[in-house]
């Protein structure tokens, strides 16, 4: 059977028939002519041939490369536990969005079952520290009031660690920072969800939560250090937060630990109004609100977070994006990463290990990259330094 392709078809154990021009000078190339070499495509190419006729039952099947088995890559504890994280938030959403209905219904609130999730989001930070904290920052408005507690709690118990509370204490925390915002069950939903900006009035409503909140709290008979979080925690070591206007030291260690929670999760949430801050830009803008925050406990959520957290990703000073995989030893402003892209050739280059700590380091991070953005990258396959 005698076909007609284009030069561009033409492969090696094609059989040429007829060269689709009238003169040839590459003496090399004629009709009746089995393509053995990719060469032989060129030197036909040269000559100016765009078309040229191939005998199908002549030509022969060239043997092909088999392809090289795709290696089985393990997934790495840290993106394991992004899906148990996954997993621990599908299922608790539920439990806080009933927790927050019975309240709104002026239902009794029962405390007792929301100390199995505070259980999990604990078992999860112990098992691999980084990785639930990396899923609180993803939500959808929606969701927003719900996950927001079950974050919050998530960072009380890595803050209390940190802090080196004990096991008891953490979990105490931990339900604090569930609790935290139940009062809000009780704002009107057209102000606690508005897109925009409060009024004046609105805001007026909206303060009145905490109070709202540790009274659904004493009815529920809950022990008083959770009442103070959930009263407390809008509290300002400078005096001027609210409902009490409580300064310094008059701010339980809970509720100070509660502020700094609750507010880098507020601004690291993307909103209908503004977009997230990436985690250094929240610890920018929070050191540098004088009386806003207990400095020193806000230093040490600052050293547990990471200003860079592990799984997030980074932009180099060289033009190229990197994963990081682990906080610096002697700076948080210097993490170990895994670079995987290339700004200026905008592709994937082999995955390189970085640690910009080191002194023979001349790379630099220049700013954080929108993890949203590389959903099509396989990013355990990064950290696990396989090539691609």
């Amino acid at each position: 059977m005698i076909k007609l392709i284009t030069v561009d078809e033409l492969r090696p154990g094609m059989f040429v028939h007829k060269l689709e021009v009238w003169w040839i000078k590459d003496k090399r190339i004629r009709n009746q002519m089995l393509i053995s070499d990719k060469r032989q495509i060129a030197w036909i190419r040269n000559e100016g041939i765009l078309e040229v006729w191939i005998d199908l039952d002549k030509s022969v099947q060239a043997p092909q490369k088999p392809p090289e088995p795709k290696k089985d890559i393990p997934q790495t504890p840290f993106f394991h536990e992004i899906d148990q994280a996954q997993a621990i938030f599908t299922q608790g959403k539920p439990q806080v969005l009933a927790m927050f209905n019975e309240a709104r219904l002026g239902q009794g609130l029962d405390l007792n079952y929301t100390l199995n999730l505070v259980d999990e989001i604990a078992g999860s930070l112990t098992r691999e520290p980084t990785a639930l904290l990396s899923m609180a920052r993803l939500k959808n408005h929606d969701d927003y009031t719900y996950l927001h507690s079950m974050a919050v709690c998530g960072l009380m118990i890595s803050l209390g660690k940190k802090l080196g509370l004990d096991e008891q204490q953490q979990r105490r925390v931990g339900m604090g920072g569930l609790l935290h915002d139940v009062g809000k069950a009780a704002v009107p939903l057209e102000i606690l969800n508005k897109p925009g900006r409060l009024t004046p009035e609105e805001m007026a409503i909206m303060r009145q939560h905490p109070i709202v909140g540790a009274q659904m709290l004493m009815e529920a008979d809950a022990d008083e250090d959770l009442l103070d979080i959930t009263l407390h925690h809008h509290e300002k070591m400078d005096g001027s937060g609210y409902p009490h206007g409580l300064k310094g030291e008059e701010i339980s260690l809970f509720s100070r630990m509660a502020a700094v929670c609750d507010v880098y999760d507020a601004v690291t949430s993307d909103r209908p109004y503004r977009k997230g801050w990436t985690p250094a830009e929240a610890m920018h803008n929070m050191l540098s609100w004088r009386g806003h925050f207990d400095i020193k406990l806000l230093q040490t959520f600052v050293r547990s977070i990471g200003i860079y957290p592990v799984g997030s990703l980074v932009r180099l000073a060289s033009g190229r994006v990197a994963l990081v995989v682990q906080a610096g030893e002697q700076s948080l402003l210097k993490p170990k990463v895994h670079v995987f892209w290339s700004l200026h050739a905008q592709r994937e280059i082999k995955p390189e290990e970085l640690d910009l700590g080191d002194s023979f380091c001349t790379d630099s991070i220049t700013g954080a990259e929108d993890s949203s953005m590389w959903h099509n990258i396989d990013l355990n396959r990064i950290w696990a330094l396989e090539s691609a």
